[in-house]
């Protein structure tokens, strides 16, 4: 009888450890696809297995994760493996998830009642794909405008974008390739941008079509990737830079064909002179501003986010633009892009405790307005030029595509590191944020 009561003891707990371990490796993994960066996924689903009294060994790859957990004081163990699954961006969905970790782990919730709220979370609605698109439209307008480009332009990568997003957005439901997604999307919005080589001439033609695809960068995978391998997550971080990079070379290919169909030269390039420093960094900061909001709604933060986002992109945007072209000052652009993120991210950690919010919800896409989307625009642009024009211009072309591409990595990673370090400063209140009133809640 006493070995029937110890088998009955030990199913018992085996069937817990199981059931919990699914649950912890299913909330993993959809933190993982909604964009999470490594440590929150570790520090929230270790919480919400101490809540249970367990320990547990997990391992992020990815596109699969482990979890392996521990009842030390029975000596049972489960090992669970669950595939990332195809989410999609959704920072609203990573602000709930991290405070349902505080709540497990805080009010010692039953598994039954965390598959509630944790099924609840993932399955609200994200806003309206019209909103979005409008959005991102006239961010990418402002884009546009951030680089110097003239109304016609504006107006021109407007109707680019918003014919472009409206494809990606079919494409997405359908379940296509992202890899070819980003190709068709890229194609299609630079064969509307050349219409200003072809009919308007506005005098900013290099700009419109340089900027009519760069909603399509993938500015949150680049800097998630770089605080991965900044916080120690190599492997995570390499992936998510791979990934980054492939979908940079799909856009690289649309714009490639639509340049190499019409053999169009796209090596002008206008700059419009603002004499008035100060009045031209505040300009800059509000189309920055609008520019934020646009491409944050592309990762559905909560909409209490979104005038934060504005406000840290306006000052992140300007005060770059202020270290750049005052007399006195006059730093580099990948010093002054390192400051700006500086300013950004130590800005962010107080919002983040004021709002129960973590931080990367409006930290990283105030970033975005400041990616150097044409710098890497002009890098691809000469490597077309080195397979196109004759060989006595190979070497300049090859020179300026080394430089090019140098300048997108460098103001890129600075920006980036730049914007973490107030983060890892405050780790402990930046993770913690998520512990108050109105976390995912019922």
């Amino acid at each position: 009888m006493d070995i029937i009561k110890q088998q009955e003891q030990d199913n018992n707990i085996h069937s817990k450890l199981k059931e919990t371990a699914i649950f912890l490796a299913e909330y993993a993994a959809t933190m993982m696809a909604v964009g999470a960066q490594t440590s929150r996924i570790q520090l929230n689903t270790v919480r919400m297995a101490r809540s249970f009294g367990y320990h547990i060994n997990l391992l992020i790859f990815p596109k699969t994760l482990s979890i392996t957990l521990l009842d030390v004081e029975h000596n049972h163990s489960y090992t669970y493996i669950k595939k990332t699954p195809a989410m999609g961006l959704n920072f609203k969905t990573n602000m709930k998830l991290s405070g349902l970790s505080w709540r497990a782990f805080d009010n010692k919730l039953p598994l039954d009642e965390l598959w509630r709220i944790f099924k609840k979370i993932v399955t609200e609605k994200r806003e309206s794909p019209w909103l979005v698109l409008i959005l991102v439209s006239f961010a990418n307008a402002c884009f546009c405008r951030l680089f110097d480009g003239n109304l016609t332009s504006m107006i021109i990568v407007w109707v680019a974008t918003f014919v472009g997003f409206y494809i990606r957005q079919q494409l997405t439901r359908h379940g296509l390739n992202q890899l070819a997604v980003f190709v068709i999307c890229s194609f299609v919005s630079t064969l509307i941008g050349i219409t200003d080589f072809l009919y308007f001439h506005g005098g900013t033609e290099d700009i419109t079509l340089g900027t009519s695809m760069l909603y399509l960068v993938p500015g949150v995978p680049l800097i998630n990737g770089v605080m991965d391998i900044v916080d120690g997550h190599a492997l995570d971080g390499i992936a998510r830079l791979t990934n980054a990079c492939l979908l940079i070379i799909c856009i690289a290919l649309g714009l490639s064909a639509t340049v190499i169909m019409f053999d169009i030269d796209p090596t002008t390039f206008t700059k419009v002179t603002r004499p008035d420093v100060v009045q031209a960094a505040i300009a800059d900061g509000l189309f920055a501003a609008v520019a934020a909001v646009g491409f944050a709604i592309i990762s559905n933060p909560p909409r209490k986010a979104l005038l934060i986002c504005a406000l840290l992109a306006c000052i992140g945007h300007g005060t770059r633009y202020f270290l750049m072209h005052n007399a006195g000052i006059m730093l580099d652009q990948v010093t002054a892009s390192t400051i700006a993120g500086f300013v950004i991210g130590l800005l962010a950690v107080p919002f983040a405790m004021r709002i129960h919010c973590p931080a990367e919800c409006f930290a990283f896409p105030s970033l975005l307005p400041m990616v150097p989307g044409m710098f890497a625009y002009k890098a691809i642009r000469d490597l077309i030029n080195i397979v196109r024009l004759p060989n006595e211009f190979t070497m300049e072309y090859v020179s300026r595509f080394f430089s090019n591409a140098s300048l997108t990595i460098l103001v890129m990673f600075g920006m980036v590191v730049g914007c973490i370090i107030p983060i890892f400063i405050f780790h402990r209140q930046s993770f913690s944020v998520t512990r108050g009133k109105g976390m995912a809640k019922d």
